[in-house]
C-alpha cells in the first residue's frame, strides 16, 4: 500500500518530468520515471566525489584545416568514467548538471585540464594549437567568469589565444546583453571566441550582428534532417559564404563522410571535425596523432 504522503510526491514528480513541454499535459509515475529519478539523484550525489577523484576525463578531438588536412586543433570534451558504471557519454550527465548548477565547477575543472594539456604541449616542443572549451550558460552570469578564465590561463603560463570559448547562440537567446558584454570584455582580454550550434535556434543572426565572434560552428546534421525542399545544401553554402564576407571562419562539426568533405571544400569552408577525421581522442592518442604529423601550425 502506498500511503497519501507517497501518492502526492509520486504525482508531483510525474508533473515535474512534463514541466516546460508544451502540448503535454498529463504524466504518469511509472517504473521508468521512478528508475530515472533515482539514476539522476545517484548522479547527483556521486557528482562532488567525482570532480575530486578525478574521475571527469578530458578527451580531445581533432579539428582540421579543409583545404590541406592538416591538424588545427582540438576541442575538449568531457568524459565521466565512474567506477561502478564505466564510461559515461555526457549527454547523460550534461543535462542535469545544467539543471542543478554543478555545470560551473565542471566547466572550470576542464578549462583547467585543457590548459594543463596545453602547457605540457608547449614544455615538450609541440605546435602552438588551441584547445576550445565550452562555456555554459551558467558559466556567462558568473560575474567573475573574465578573471576565473584569466586566472586560469597564467597559473599555466599560456596567452589566451591559445584557449577558444565555446558559446552556445541558445544563451542570446536568454540574456542579450549579458552575453555581449561578457564576449566583448573576454575578446579584449584576448580569448578567441566560437558561436557553437550555428542556426540551431532562433537567434543566431542576431547574435552574429551584435556579439562580436571569430569563429562560426555549424553542425552537419543539419543535412542529414529531412530536407522536403532540398534547401539544406544551399543554406549551408550560403552560411560559409555569410561567414567569408564577415571574415569569420566556419567550421564544419560532426563531418562524416568524404563526399561531405568534397563539398564543404568547393564551398571554401576552412575547418572541419568529425567522425570522418577522428573520434574524440585520449590526450595520449591525440599526442601520438600530433607525433604523426609534422611541420605543424596552428590555425
Amino acid at each position: 500500500n502506498v500511503s497519501v504522503e507517497q501518492m502526492c510526491d509520486r504525482a508531483l514528480l510525474a508533473a515535474n518530468s512534463i514541466k516546460g513541454q508544451y502540448g503535454k499535459y498529463c504524466a504518469a509515475y511509472d517504473d521508468q520515471l521512478r528508475s530515472r529519478l533515482l539514476r539522476e539523484q545517484a548522479i547527483t550525489d556521486g557528482m562532488e566525489v567525482a570532480l575530486a577523484e578525478g574521475q571527469f576525463e578530458v578527451y580531445l578531438q581533432p579539428k582540421y584545416r579543409i583545404k590541406d588536412d592538416r591538424l588545427a586543433g582540438a576541442e575538449a570534451l568531457v568524459r565521466w568514467n565512474h567506477p561502478e558504471w564505466g564510461m559515461q557519454s555526457p549527454a547523460y550527465f550534461i543535462p542535469l548538471f545544467e539543471k542543478n548548477g554543478f555545470i560551473t565547477k565542471l566547466d572550470q575543472y576542464v578549462w583547467d585540464r585543457a590548459c594543463a594539456v596545453l602547457r605540457e604541449w608547449e614544455d615538450k616542443g609541440y605546435p602552438p594549437l588551441s584547445v576550445s572549451v565550452n562555456v555554459s550558460r551558467a558559466d556567462i552570469y558568473n560575474a567573475d567568469i573574465a578573471d576565473i578564465l584569466l586566472n586560469t590561463i597564467r597559473r599555466h603560463r599560456l596567452p589566451p589565444s591559445r584557449l577558444h570559448l565555446e558559446i552556445t547562440e541558445s544563451a542570446y537567446t536568454e540574456n542579450p546583453a549579458q552575453i555581449i558584454h561578457t564576449i566583448g570584455r573576454l575578446r579584449e582580454l584576448g580569448f578567441v571566441i566560437e558561436m557553437d550550434d550555428f542556426g540551431s535556434g532562433y537567434s543566431s543572426l542576431n547574435m552574429l550582428k551584435e556579439a562580436p565572434v571569430d569563429q562560426i560552428k555549424l553542425d552537419m546534421r543539419f543535412l542529414s534532417e529531412p530536407d522536403p525542399y532540398g534547401r539544406a545544401e544551399t543554406i549551408l553554402q550560403m552560411v560559409i559564404a555569410m561567414g567569408k564576407a564577415l571574415s569569420i571562419p566556419v567550421l564544419a562539426e560532426g563531418v562524416e563522410t568524404k563526399g561531405q568533405v568534397e563539398m564543404l571544400k568547393s564551398y571554401s569552408c576552412c575547418l572541419a571535425q568529425g567522425y570522418y577525421y577522428a573520434r574524440p581522442l585520449t590526450v595520449e592518442k591525440f599526442e601520438e596523432m600530433m607525433d604523426k604529423q609534422t611541420g605543424l601550425s596552428g590555425s
